[in-house]
Parts: C-alpha cells; structure tokens; sequence
C-alpha cells in the first residue's frame, strides 16, 4: 500500500512539473485601460532567464517579476533578442520606466535597475511604455 501510495504522489509531483513547463504561469496586467497578457516569473531560475532566448514577443505580451519585499532589483540583458521597456512597480504603481533597453552582446551585460525599491518588474516590448503614455505615478492593476 506504501508503494502504491509513494508511485501515485510521485506520478502527480512529475505531471505538475511537466504540466507547469508547458504552461507557464500567466496573469494579465492593465495600465491606463491597456491590458497585457503576461507570463509570472517565479522561481529564481525563472526570474534569471526572463525573456531571454525568445525570437519575439507578441503584442499586449510581456512578463511581470513578482518580489516579496522592496529592492533596488538588478536586470540585465543577457540573452535577449530583441529591446524591451523595463517598467518598474512599488505596490501598485509605476516608480520608473528604463524605455527602449537594448540588446546587449556577449561579455558586455550592463545592468538595469530603478532609482528607488520596487516589488514588482514589468518588461514589454520597447515602444510600449511611449505608445500607451505610461508615466510615473501610474497605476498598475494585475488582474488574476
């Protein structure tokens, strides 16, 4: 009965890993009436690669970094092909925006971060941030 026992809950354990790596955690995100469907970045590894690796990101996508406690968070573009807004979010609320960030080249990583803490990181295509008019002091709502 132990093994049974033991063989189902692994069975369950490794369909949720597989399950959770052929669908991501997603949520969707609306500044100024401007919804987008991203992917949740939880895990430290998640958080790591980011978008990195990807050819594209389609428009009203993005990817949003939850974080349990306020920091001046580092990001880098390692990886990334193409540019990206890095909009920066204390609570619910815009702090800062790194607009139009550029792909950057094997050994040359510069970081990125926001001028004061932040819990939450919000990356979409570069471009967005201008053509919605997001500024800062805007509210950000995350809708589950």
């Amino acid at each position: 009965m132990k093994k049974i026992l033991l063989l189902l809950l692994l069975s369950l354990g490794l369909f949720t890993v597989w399950f959770y790596i052929r669908h991501p955690l997603t949520t969707r995100v609306e500044i100024r009436g401007h919804t987008f469907n991203v992917d949740v970045a939880v895990t430290g590894k998640e958080k790591e690669l980011g978008l990195g690796y990807r050819d594209h990101l389609d428009e009203g996508s993005g990817m949003i970094f939850p974080y349990d406690h306020k920091e001046q968070y580092r990001f880098w573009m390692k990886g990334m092909r193409f540019p990206l807004d890095i909009i920066w979010i204390r609570d619910n609320s815009i702090v800062d925006i790194s607009k139009n960030v550029p792909v950057a080249y094997p050994g040359a990583y510069p970081e990125y971060m926001p001028s004061v803490p932040v819990n939450k990181v919000l990356e979409l295509n570069a471009g967005t941030a201008d053509r919605i008019g997001a500024t800062i002091g805007d509210l950000v709502r995350i809708i589950n």
